[in-house]
């Protein structure tokens, strides 16, 4: 009965306090950005990968923008028994359950390729499993605290490696702007819209504002951060930074601090492992809510996961089937599109049921003011 209780229930709007959000949004932008996609990137964009980022974090600001100002006064509550909204949160659904594959394939390629070379994917899959699991079904208000607790000590390693770097950096590896056509330019970068929309499990959350500006100092933050790591990057590796399997981890192999303390890779380590166990959650909690307002039940998402699980551990050869099934141009430019079409798509339902609701409310009041 209780697990009926649990995974089988009304759905409801969460109320997180902005720092909160804060918190999430740092450790989610992160994560994957600057893991295992610069070296990715780098392969073909060379020295553009700077300007990669560049566009990857305007269109990655755009995309919060348009849904904080859906989620800022918990909308999600108002509309959520709404045809169209619930169309929306079906096409999010799929949208989020590709991402948590995605993201989940990468995960166990760097454990199994980068960390511990020759072990069984299983035995990675089942060990990231279990935290992803409780932390999506116990709710974004445990995951929320968890972030705020940590992301100050990721905050403070990213830091500290890149502050004191000790290694020859060429900042003119940077340039030109753009080491191959416009057209080429943007016809690869569009195979990486994985990397956006991470932040649409934040559609079934209110915001509880404090004084201070969590959310913009986090995503201001975020993004100076990630520029500059890619920026120092390419200006150590150049065109080798291709061969890195995550950047974080073989920055923090140049720090100075390493002389006095022994070996820094740990720290990044520790940081990665977190970013990565968090973000995913946070996907698998969105998979979780959608699933709730389509079914009144989470069991849809935890096949989902049942199917990952599978697919990473006997069907595929290796989870890098995956990842280049993500790296398509189609899938890719799916993705992005959904990326930024869904919370235009998420605003315009706001918009036209809250005009309904003024005009319900005037009509009302006249009717009341003639009799």
């Amino acid at each position: 009965m209780r697990l009926n209780y649990n995974l089988c229930h009304k759905p409801k709007t969460t109320n997180l306090y902005s720092s909160q959000i804060g918190a999430v949004v740092f450790l989610c932008t992160l994560s994957y950005k600057l893991s295992s996609l610069p070296g990715i990137v780098s392969e073909y964009l060379s020295s553009s990968t700077l300007w990669f980022y560049l566009v990857l974090s305007v269109v990655d600001i755009v995309e919060f923008a348009l849904l904080y100002f859906f989620f800022c006064d918990g909308s999600d509550e108002r509309l959520r028994d709404k045809i169209p909204y619930k169309i929306g949160v079906a096409i999010l659904f799929v949208f989020l359950s590709f991402k948590c594959i995605g993201f989940f394939a990468l995960a166990v390629l760097f454990f199994t390729v980068e960390l511990y070379v020759g072990i069984s994917p299983i035995i990675i899959v089942s060990i990231l499993i279990v935290p992803m699991l409780y932390l999506g079904l116990k709710g974004v208000n445990t995951l929320a605290r968890t972030a705020e607790i940590l992301a100050p000590i990721v905050l403070v390693i990213i830091v500290l490696n890149l502050v004191f770097l000790d290694c020859h950096l060429d900042f003119k590896r940077n340039l030109p702007v753009l080491a191959l056509p416009l057209k080429d330019f943007a016809l690869h970068s569009i195979k990486y819209g994985l990397w956006l929309g991470n932040f649409f499990p934040l559609l079934f959350v209110k915001v509880q504002k404090k004084k201070f500006p969590y959310v913009f100092t986090s995503v201001s933050i975020t993004h100076i951060i990630t520029i500059v790591a890619v920026m120092v990057g390419v200006a150590m590796y150049g065109d080798a930074m291709k061969i890195l399997g995550n950047l974080l981890v073989e920055i923090s192999g140049f720090n100075q601090l390493s002389t006095e303390i022994g070996r820094m890779e740990w720290t990044a380590l520790f940081a990665v492992i977190v970013m990565g166990v968090i973000e995913i959650s946070f996907l698998f909690f969105g998979l979780t809510e959608c699933s709730v307002r389509l079914t009144r039940s989470k069991y849809p998402a935890i096949i989902v996961v049942a199917v990952v699980v599978v697919l990473l551990s006997s069907l595929l050869s290796s989870p890098q089937v995956l990842a280049d099934l993500a790296h398509t141009a189609v899938v890719g430019g799916i993705m992005l599109g959904l990326s930024l079409a869904l919370p235009i798509y998420f605003l315009v339902v706001k918009a036209v049921y809250r005009k309904k609701d003024k005009n319900s409310s005037l009509n009302e009041a006249l009717t009341e003011d003639r009799l």
